[in-house]
């Protein structure tokens, strides 16, 4: 389904973000393995007494001189400044003693007495940026080295440029055990917080795959996520462990950037989108933020650490737009629906603003930990919400289950009560189309027919919405005139707007194909319902109905309508509600137009399951435009062209295509408490010379049961005293009754979806749904009657092209020798009489496979004469058998046996 609408910025905005979160997503993962796997390998292999070195430090200035300098400190440094540090190594040193020197963003170079001890600068394996990664730089000592200088240079084009911290002496395992004991709680936490988040991504994975169902929670998890991925790069030990420190320090500002882009989205999924116009505002910023910082930092520009301040800012604004949201909701009472967690969230943004206040105070203590306390007060109360989401959709979801149980058996009683009506007035009216002759009066009567078919078709629809909501819907497809759909549906249209101050315009393109294949009834279900709204929305002005086609390949064409109205039109907030059941917009304005609102609802379930697709266009005030398009199969590309010629050939050829027959040995029971449609049915069978008898109840009809024995039982379902299903089960159950095995078929106007089966599962061996159709009831007949008494009305007439005789092409068989062609053509007299009475048995009994071989030989043998035509024919039967196209055999074999009975008298004739 495709709806064109204005876009609206702020929901664009919010659609974007989402659709851009994954892919924001995979190229972390994807960066973070690539830099793993390529760059060079920066761990230091661990080598134990720590202690801080604290020592008398200089700083050596350019022209030599020196002046004091705490340590840990801030020395005056510009950008990409050496700072140059010099101190005096202790009196005792043991050997494998190391110096342990923190650096952040700096490149670093140590001495003792002017030889150079170590080098850090990752220049060469760091994949983008200007300063080498955060890092613990170790220098190894030996007991000569007492009492040496040593000098210490940093450079950094960051804000870290003169940056001085605190730095240990010891064996290198003391130096590590003591820096992983002071991150050991920020190390917990943030494991712990990542266990947990995967953990919630898992569970809302699987339930979206599950139920088609997606959950907020998932943002929540991803939000934790990064904030336990920005505490784990920050870990004193990170080096340890990681193989590219380059490659993770980048994570601590992605990471920190991706927290309120995820935190955003979540809050808007439980707020319901209400403030997805202020929620567009931090979104951009931040996905702006991200993409610009990370292309300048690939392009050393500006490197990440210089636009620490900005991710500050759009958290802060960030935290700024939830709190102000979740205010309103509490003010206006709406925060009922998530209490718990707009408590989480106020509790993870007051830990969030102290994080911050601490990060800018200076202090280490922190390094995410507070934040990550509120973010796991955020995910508890996130979990219990959605616990308690799901506790109250699966209560809803049992208490629609017994709601449709309910109404199943409501419309089972009441689809009874309304179709029997309408199978009185589609019955009648077939007899009227079976017995007068009148032009006129059978034109009223086939015009009674589409409107009696078309209202029977809504009343279906309403009467079997459990169907419809349970995706049951199925089509029933076969060949149609486009000419009398399109013919159905101007005739409805000009009525609906018949005494309106409305006019109807009609723009049929006649170059439709003829002869389409599928489901007529569907089809005009769908223009019925886009047509009827035309008219109930337009007060005044026009409705036009256009039609045309679009070929799609040899044998497909797809049929497009478009109904376009000058009416109220639709609101652009209205338009993802137009398809819902049992909607109706604007109701205060609209109330007095009649409607279920289940018209557009149903439009788009028979569209979609035609594989067509259905759109939509309009302005709210000035009208609309639905168009809807349905790929068919064509039977005929010959034009529709005239409308009324094209109808009027179309009903001569369903008249003619009748299956008439007789069967005056066979006898029925028709058991219903209704006498109208006693008497309609008894109607309908009157041509058909079956001795009918009927009966008004159960009992009566199980009495009759026992005194005469019946080829066919029609049996109604809901009967006073005893109704359909308990006759038939006592029925069964007489052991001496003489219909005890007999068919019965369960006659009933109940139309909801698994009728059949249900019927089935009573113990019918049919099940037939009023209203009674001629044509439906005469192949059920001929479907259950035996076939020896069932004899079939010939045409008087056999098609003249069937008897023709090409003698040319015979002797061209028989290498032009006429002795040769006369005896073939005596052979095949003598044959085919042979051959039509086996047939005959054959189709009897049902014998499909021999009556294929009998059809072959006929096919080659009359070709052989030069009964071209009749060979084709012959052919048609032939693979009909061998596809066991039984329908088509029914429908064609009186026909067939004419036709060579015909033939062979001309040819005796001619012998």
């Amino acid at each position: 389904m495709n709806i064109k609408i204005k876009p609206n910025p702020f929901s664009a905005c919010i659609m974007t973000a989402k659709q851009i979160f994954p892919f924001i997503v995979i190229f972390l993962v994807f960066f973070f393995f690539i830099g793993e796997l390529l760059l060079p390998d920066e761990r230091d292999t661990i080598s134990t007494d720590c202690r801080v070195f604290e020592a008398a430090w200089e700083q050596v200035h350019d022209d030599g001189s020196t002046t004091p300098i705490a340590v840990p400190g801030k020395a005056a440094a510009a950008y990409g400044e050496t700072v140059t540090l010099s101190t005096t190594l202790p009196e005792i040193i043991q050997n494998a003693e190391y110096l342990c020197f923190r650096t952040i963003w700096q490149d670093v170079s140590i001495y003792v007495d002017g030889e150079l001890r170590q080098v850090y600068n990752t220049e060469h394996s760091r994949p983008f940026g200007t300063n080498s990664a955060t890092r613990y730089v170790f220098v190894e000592l030996q007991e000569t080295d007492a009492g040496k200088e040593l000098t210490y240079q940093f450079s950094s084009n960051s804000k870290y440029a003169g940056s001085i911290y605190e730095s240990y002496i010891g064996d290198r395992l003391s130096i590590w055990s003591h820096l992983m004991k002071n991150s050991g709680i920020q190390t917990v936490i943030a494991v712990f917080l990542l266990l947990m988040s995967l953990s919630c991504s898992t569970v809302c994975l699987i339930f979206k795959w599950a139920y088609k169902r997606p959950l907020p929670l998932n943002y929540l998890a991803w939000t934790i996520f990064f904030c336990a991925l920005w505490m784990l790069t920050e870990v004193s030990f990170r080096q340890v462990i990681i193989k590219n420190v380059s490659v993770l320090s980048n994570y601590a500002y992605w990471s920190l950037m991706m927290i309120p882009i995820a935190l955003l989205l979540y809050i808007n999924d439980i707020q319901h989108n209400r403030y997805k116009k202020i929620f567009a505002i931090p979104l951009i910023y931040c996905i702006l933020l991200l993409v610009i910082t990370t292309l300048l930092q690939i392009f050393d520009i500006v490197q990440f650490v210089q636009s620490l301040t900005l991710v500050h800012v759009g958290i802060l604004v960030s935290i700024v737009c939830i709190i102000a949201t979740i205010t309103i909701d509490a003010l206006k009472k709406r925060i009922a629906d998530y209490l718990f967690v707009g408590i989480g969230i106020y509790g993870m943004l007051l830990t969030g603003i102290i994080e911050l206040i601490l990060y800018y105070v200076g202090t280490n203590l922190s390094l995410g930990t507070v934040l990550a306390m509120g973010l796991l007060f955020l995910l508890i109360m996130a979990i219990i919400k959605t616990g308690q989401d799901l506790f109250y959709s699966e209560k809803r979801k049992q208490q629609a289950i017994m709601a449709r149980e309910a109404q199943a058996k409501f419309l089972a009683n009441m689809s009874h009560e309304i179709r029997t009506p309408i199978n009185a007035i589609i019955g009648m009216n077939e007899m009227i189309l079976r017995e007068n002759e009148n032009a006129s009066i059978r034109d009223y009567a086939h015009n009674v027919q589409s409107a009696s078919n078309m209202l029977l078709g809504l009343i279906n629809d309403i009467l079997d919405f459990s169907k419809i909501e349970s995706g049951q819907l199925e089509l029933v497809e076969d060949t149609y005139s486009f000419a009398s759909l399109i013919q159905d549906e101007i005739v409805l249209l000009q009525a609906r707007a018949a005494g309106r101050p409305l006019s109807t315009q009609i723009d049929v393109n006649y170059g439709i194909p003829s002869k389409l294949y599928g489901d007529e009834l569907r089809i005009k279900q769908i223009l019925t319902n886009l047509l009827s709204n035309a008219v109930k929305y337009t007060p005044q002005g026009t409705v036009t109905l256009k039609a045309f086609s679009k070929q799609i390949d040899a044998d497909h064409s797809e049929l497009c309508f478009s109904v376009t109205d000058t009416g109220i039109g639709i609101k652009e907030e209205d338009m993802s509600q137009l398809f819902d059941s049992f909607k109706r917009l604007e109701l205060s304005k609209n109330r007095a137009i009649q409607g279920t609102g289940l018209g557009l609802n149903i439009t788009k379930q028979l569209v979609d399951l035609m594989n067509g697709r259905i759109e939509v266009e309009s302005e709210y005030g000035k009208g609309s435009t639905f168009s809807v398009s349905i790929p068919q199969k064509v039977i005929d590309w010959q034009p529709a062209g005239n409308l009324e010629a094209s109808l009027d050939k179309w009903r001569k050829e369903q008249q003619t295509a009748k299956m008439l027959f007789t069967a005056p040995d066979a006898s029925i029971l028709i058991i219903d408490d209704n006498t109208t449609n006693l008497s309609l049915m008894k109607g309908l069978l009157k041509r058909t010379k079956i001795k009918v008898d009927v009966a008004a109840s159960g009992r009566e009809g199980l009495e009759l049961t026992r005194q005469n024995k019946y080829h066919l039982i029609f049996m109604d379902h809901m009967m006073p005293d005893l109704d359909g299903v308990e006759t038939l089960h006592i029925l069964r159950a007489d052991a001496s009754n003489p219909n005890r095995d007999s068919i019965v078929v369960a006659l009933t106007a109940n139309a909801i979806a698994g009728c059949r089966e249900m019927y089935l599962n009573y113990g019918f061996n049919d099940y037939f749904a009023k209203p009674i159709q001629a044509d439906k009831l005469d192949e059920l007949l001929i479907h259950h009657l035996p076939v020896e008494l069932i004899f079939r009305a010939a045409s008087n007439d056999t098609d003249a092209s069937l008897l023709e005789i090409d003698r040319a092409a015979g002797l061209s068989y028989c290498v032009n020798s006429e002795e040769l062609y006369h005896t073939v053509f005596s052979e095949f007299c003598r044959e085919a009489a042979t051959d039509c009475e086996r047939l005959k048995d054959c189709y009897r009994n049902k014998d499909w496979k021999n009556y294929a071989i009998l059809a072959h030989g006929l096919k080659s043998s009359s070709l052989h004469i030069g009964a071209a035509h009749f060979s084709a024919l012959s052919r048609e039967h032939e693979f009909a058998a061998k596809e066991e196209n039984i329908s088509f055999i029914h429908a064609e074999y009186e026909k067939y046996i004419h036709t060579i009975e015909a033939l062979i008298k001309k040819l005796e004739s001619t012998l």
